[in-house]
């Protein structure tokens, strides 16, 4: 038997421009938001610029309807310490909140994929109606959606040309407003890659992205971005190559306050490393060095070093190892100008007990220190949190047309500032029919 590796559906496959999410793609209809969910389904740009046996769905056409039930149960909702026992006094909370609920999430959506030629379409669409049984007010829809063109010209010319979507609750992981808020990303994206030689081959793209929250008193963190990534690859194997990229990216806050310019700059290079042991050990690496520059002078800008490193190991058909470690700057969706120096690592097995049945674990552990102190900023002292994540999935397929998964999933936060500490679990049970 022989696992999924493509960008939807494996939980190796990351961007080397980010670092991936450990809660957010099991349990995203109740508002977690790890440090690492503001990028939920990687970097579309880095998927984009790839080579074409990686970014390409070679799968037959298909066009698949589907339908889901999930019901979880989350044992503290608004992610609050221990210590806080009087949820009314917390700002913009709902009349009637509970530490703890369970929610109903009812998902429809499709997954289609269209060959003609040496093109290829891929269109997923997915909507999620989710509902809280106590804390009524955060009840919301949510969607998950991409339409992407693969295209390729002769054997030397090749890239995409696609769009995605992504809209759900924002998490209370690190907030202090607790109304319901929904975030909306929008990324538009284009890229080519051109293959000089057998060996040698250039690439490039450029990715506009929109992020808008829904509640007034937190748009101020509403950002438009553009970034454009451009490079070369040299293959030194057939699995193997070395690479050198570099990326720009112009950040700007539309609703800024009058006063504050929280717009900055960034620039990325990065050299990077793929390379195949054999066909069941694989590492991707990268060390680059990353400089952001705010146009304002409130905010700190950052200057310094950056890397990630994954790798997989399949030591049977049955079962492979995804490990991950990683140092960079990230942000959450509800303040993106307070940013942070990312430095942690995960481990996620991965086993097929059989053709029916696949047992999925991670095990995640991260340091946020935080520098940005921008719009939005809850904190103006030289913030520490250090965050674990563990995570068990079981999923179970007695016919093609039917999926039960269970999932649990613990995340716990501390910090040098109360107010952030918290624990919490989550326990899922789904049911996906699909034709």
């Amino acid at each position: 038997m022989n696992f999924v590796t493509d960008n939807r559906k494996s939980i190796l496959v990351a961007s080397r421009w980010a670092v991936p999410a450990v809660l957010a793609s099991i349990f995203a209809q109740t508002g977690v938001e790890t440090a690492l969910a503001a990028i939920v389904s990687g970097d579309p740009l880095e998927v984009a610029i790839a080579p074409p046996n990686d970014s390409v769905n070679f799968k037959e056409n298909s066009f698949e309807v589907f339908a889901a039930d999930t019901l979880s149960y989350d044992d503290n909702i608004y992610r609050l310490p221990s210590r806080v026992t009087d949820l009314q006094s917390l700002s913009g909370i709902g009349p009637n909140a509970t530490r703890t609920d369970h929610i109903n999430t009812i998902t429809l959506g499709t997954d289609a994929v269209w060959n003609v030629g040496r093109q290829n379409i891929t269109a997923d669409l997915r909507v999620d109606d989710n509902r809280f049984k106590n804390n009524t007010n955060l009840d919301n829809y949510s969607s998950n959606d991409k339409l992407i063109w693969n295209w390729s010209i002769g054997s030397v010319l090749s890239g995409a040309v696609g769009a995605t979507y992504s809209s759900a609750l924002v998490s209370f992981v690190n907030s202090a407003f607790y109304a319901r808020d929904q975030y909306a990303v929008a990324n538009y994206y284009g890229a080519g890659r051109y293959q000089l030689g057998p060996r040698w081959a250039i690439f490039g793209g450029v990715l506009e992205s929109r992020t808008t929250l829904s509640d007034s008193a937190l748009r101020l963190n509403d950002l438009n971005a553009t970034s454009v990534d451009f490079g070369t690859e040299f293959a030194t194997g057939v699995r193997d190559s070395l690479g050198l990229e570099y990326r720009y990216t112009d950040a700007r806050f539309p609703l800024g306050t009058a006063g504050l310019n929280n717009d900055y700059r960034e620039d990325t290079a990065r050299f990077v490393v793929r390379h195949a042991f054999s066909e069941r050990t694989k590492v991707d690496a990268s060390v680059g060095f990353l400089k952001r520059d705010y146009t304002g002078r409130s905010i700190a800008s950052f200057s310094g070093d950056i890397w990630r490193i994954a790798a997989q190991w399949q030591p049977t058909d049955k079962l492979q190892f995804g490990v991950d470690g990683w140092r960079n700057l990230q942000a959450y969706v509800t303040s993106q100008s307070d940013y942070y120096v990312s430095n942690g690592g995960r481990i996620a097995p991965q086993w097929a007990a059989s053709e029916k049945i696949t047992v999925i674990v991670s095990a995640a552990y991260e340091v946020q220190n935080y520098i940005g102190f921008g719009l939005g900023a809850i904190s103006q002292v030289s913030r520490r949190d250090t965050l674990s994540t563990s995570e068990a999935s079981i999923k179970y397929t007695p016919f093609k047309f039917l999926t039960f998964d269970f999932a649990y999933a613990y995340e716990k936060r501390n910090s040098n500032e109360s107010q952030f500490q918290f624990n919490d679990n989550v326990i899922s049970a789904k049911v996906t029919v699909k034709r």
